[in-house]
């Protein structure tokens, strides 16, 4: 039986939002020469492309975008799963953006990726110091999370989920990670399924991914690091080495 990994990008692969750094590059490039893999994001394939080297993203298999909403194959676009928005959500989304107390507003908060709205209040365009400052913030007040949870309250044909460090993903019920399983199932049937994310407890962005594969068989989930963790592609290191090591 072959093993299948499935990963996640920010603060598993690279630190959320920057580029992979150079150790761990030397090392995933050597291992991919050797593995299967995919690799799923919320974002979308742009902004993968400042993260991740282009020569690695060739050596996948497959590249999931926007919570598993698009595919690329080769560079090619396989599928792409639409989703457009309600303005009465994009609404709520700009009253909880005026009403937050959280005093910076760095611009590009409400992000239509196509099939999947991101939402930020500190906003996309925010430096680093200000996404760790917002990242803080968020950890004490539990902001998003709170959004989040409003945001399925309101609309229960909605998804949102907990994305990186200072954003929420909103999708369309199962319009979610939850769906990479199944599209690498058409590529490689019957085979063992290991997925590594920093999110993949309850609200996560990882979680609707790794809650499918807990419940099947021949299926692995590994948590690298803590949530968004600077150093979580330390933790998938270890975790690719001691199952090298075991066989």
């Amino acid at each position: 039986m072959k093993n299948i990994f499935i990963f996640d990008m920010d603060g598993t692969l690279t630190p959320s939002r920057r580029e992979m750094t150079k150790d761990f590059e030397e090392f995933y490039s050597n291992w991919a020469k050797n593995h299967t893999f995919f690799l799923v994001s919320g974002s979308n394939l742009e902004k993968i492309k400042e993260q991740v080297p282009e020569y690695i993203l060739n050596l996948s298999e497959g590249v999931f975008t926007c919570g598993g909403n698009q595919l690329w194959l080769n560079g090619e676009l396989s599928y792409n799963h639409e989703f457009k928005p309600e303005n009465d959500l994009i609404h709520f989304l700009e009253e909880k953006l005026k009403d937050s107390p959280y005093p910076v507003r760095a611009g590009n908060h409400i992000e239509d990726r196509g099939s999947m709205l991101n939402f930020s209040v500190v906003g996309r365009d925010c430096s680093l110091e200000q996404r760790l400052h917002y990242f803080e913030y968020d950890c004490e007040s539990n902001e998003r999370n709170n959004i989040a949870e409003e945001i399925m309250t309101k609309w229960d044909s909605l998804d949102a989920v907990i994305g990186g460090q200072i954003s929420i993903d909103i999708t369309p019920k199962g319009m979610n990670k939850s769906q990479v399983l199944g599209e690498v199932k058409k590529f490689f049937s019957n085979e063992k399924y290991i997925f590594i994310g920093d999110r993949t407890m309850e609200g996560g962005n990882d979680y609707p991914l790794a809650k499918i594969m807990h419940n099947q068989e021949n299926c692995l989930v590994f948590q690298a690091g803590a949530p968004s963790a600077e150093d979580g592609f330390k933790d998938t290191q270890r975790i690719l080495e001691e199952l090298d090591s075991n066989g």
